[in-house]
């Protein structure tokens, strides 16, 4: 139909309307294609993280626990060995809850997908300023 008309300027309104509508649509449906690329991206991103860090967690506790036992058996040679299992004890549960408060925030920030928003914005940006 582009054939019809030399001047883009002869086209019919509804036909432009038309072609910005259709043009819309597949605008959205490759923003919404961009957006779940991106997020599964993240999304892997993050499982890869995680069991990084659940593997160094794993390390961590068997590490902690050769320590407590050493340090029990330290304090042991000074009071008996079920009062140093007790202090030890007590003291590990401290050090725990302290640490479990401090790490409450969890940032699900970094599962934004910056690069489709900014894209979005973009889009919004050109189609105003075609429509002025």
């Amino acid at each position: 139909m582009a054939d019809r008309y030399t001047d883009i300027e002869e086209r019919p309104i509804r036909e432009l309307l038309s072609d910005l509508w259709g043009n819309t649509q597949t605008l959205v449906r490759q923003e919404l294609k961009l957006a779940s690329a991106e997020v599964e991206g993240k999304i892997e991103e993050a499982k890869a993280d995680i069991m990084k860090r659940a593997a160094g967690v794993g390390a961590l506790y068997a590490g902690v626990l050769a320590l407590v036992g050493a340090l029990v058996l330290f304090v042991a040679k000074f009071v008996a060995l079920w009062v140093a299992a007790l202090l030890v004890g007590v003291a590990v549960i401290g050090l725990g809850v302290a640490l479990m408060h401090a790490g409450k925030d969890v940032d699900a920030r970094r599962l934004k997908p910056e690069r489709t928003v900014g894209s979005v914005r973009e889009d919004v940006r050109t189609f105003r300023e075609a429509v002025k």
